[in-house]
């Protein structure tokens, strides 16, 4: 019997897209292990670096939403005590298999307390909730004088640049194609059986939520936040990054707006 709890493997996600081509496939299910791939240690990197230059320095616990494989949640696990969130269960498998602290649940929502020092997000979990449901998801779990940092994408091609990438595996080869719209992301994928030649295609399409410097401002300072500070450009082409901090409780601070509602 298959343990549901391990990670889908490279294999899994060829012998499915083979076994059934014209089902649903997404790297949110059957396709986890080919998201995992394309995000390296490197990507994972450059983004704790994006997020950990603008903490406090009396950050200690820290909370990623939307952590996916965990890439940037192993990253933060080096320096605090880092626990991720996402609703997404097979690629959320990669970080709990490794022993990193992971709970699932809607990140624009997170079942958690407000006991945490900074809470992040990066481009990946941005492009699929809106900046003022993320903005607003961290004030409820940060501390009084805890800090957000959200890096949001200002064009899909952020998420996954346009082009094509090999991967293979001892039996398998899998060809990605990328094509980038205005609002989504199309993904081809060709799957070969290098065993017997059999070969199967299958598409994924995502819709990819994108925002401005402007917006992703209004969404920190909607949410409540103070000494809002959002750049424009970062090291990270197409994701703008912004940082504000909760304020500390005097009985007249102002509470943070809902999305759909107004001044």
């Amino acid at each position: 019997m298959a343990d549901d709890r391990r990670p889908p493997t490279f294999s899994d996600a060829c012998a499915a897209v083979l076994a059934d081509p014209e089902g649903t496939h997404s790297v949110t299910t059957t396709l986890a292990p080919i998201y995992a791939r394309t995000r390296s240690g490197e990507w994972g990197k450059r983004r704790a670096r994006l997020v950990t230059s603008r903490f406090l320095a009396d950050v200690d616990r820290v909370l990623e939403l939307g952590c996916g494989v965990g890439t940037v949640l192993q990253r933060l696990g080096e320096r605090y005590e880092a626990i991720g969130v996402d609703d997404r269960g097979a690629q959320l498998r990669f970080p709990a298999t490794r022993g990193e602290a992971v709970v699932r649940g809607d990140p624009s929502q997170p079942p958690l307390r407000s006991t945490f020092d900074a809470v992040c997000a990066v481009e990946d979990a941005t492009g699929r909730s809106s900046a003022i449901d993320l903005c607003v998801a961290g004030y409820t779990v940060l501390r009084p004088g805890g800090i957000a940092v959200i890096a949001a994408p200002t064009d899909p091609s952020a998420i996954a640049e346009p082009g094509v990438e090999t991967y293979s595996g001892s039996r398998y080869l899998l060809e990605r194609a990328v094509d980038v719209t205005d609002s989504a992301i199309v993904v081809d994928y060709r799957v070969t059986d290098r065993r017997d030649g059999e070969r199967a295609v299958t598409t994924e399409r995502r819709a990819v939520e994108t925002t401005t410097a402007d917006k992703l401002t209004a969404a920190f300072r909607a949410a409540g936040f103070e000494e809002v500070l959002v750049a424009a450009e970062s090291d990270l082409p197409g994701v703008v990054v912004g940082r504000g901090v909760r304020p500390v409780d005097t009985g007249d601070s102002a509470e943070p707006l809902l999305p759909g509602t107004a001044e």
